[in-house]
């Protein structure tokens, strides 16, 4: 198994925040390396939530999708084309604020009170009601996994 190297980040919890009427959401302090940290926000494949990520794991995506054999010559071009033509800037504030764009927030449904949700190397912003039902749909995959690891 890969392991978390110290300069990769690694978000742990789930969150509950406010987008307020700029668009700023707020990253918990936990999460949080320094000021004006600059990230990637990239629209998950079924828009169901905002990927977050350092710029350095865009990049290690990026290249693992260059290094996979399996992917066709021509796929992987339009895959990358893809990939970073949906790939937009973010920086936080010195109040760990992060914006968020107007075209992300209305294509995701992200207003309001929304969800932080950790995970290796990124983190995902959810849609309140959209998280509550995946959660739901995925604890029955998450028991059974967990069962055959010994967790």
């Amino acid at each position: 198994m890969e392991s978390v190297s110290q300069s990769q980040n690694f978000y742990a919890g789930e969150f509950r925040h406010s987008i307020d009427e700029k668009n700023r959401i707020t990253v918990p302090s936990r999460w949080r390396r320094n000021e004006g940290e600059e990230f990637i926000l990239l629209p998950e494949a079924q828009h169901q939530f905002l990927l977050v990520m350092s710029p350095d794991e865009f990049a290690r995506m990026t290249a693992h999708a260059e290094q996979t054999a399996a992917i066709s010559a021509r796929d992987r071009r339009i895959f990358l084309r893809q990939l970073h033509a949906r790939a937009q800037h973010g920086s936080s504030d010195k109040q760990g604020r992060l914006v968020l764009p107007e075209d992300l927030c209305r294509q995701l449904g992200l207003k309001g009170e929304v969800a932080l949700v950790g995970g290796r190397g990124r983190f995902e912003v959810w849609n309140l009601q959209k998280w509550k039902r995946a959660h739901e749909e995925e604890t029955p995959t998450y028991q059974h996994v967990a069962n055959v690891i010994g967790l």
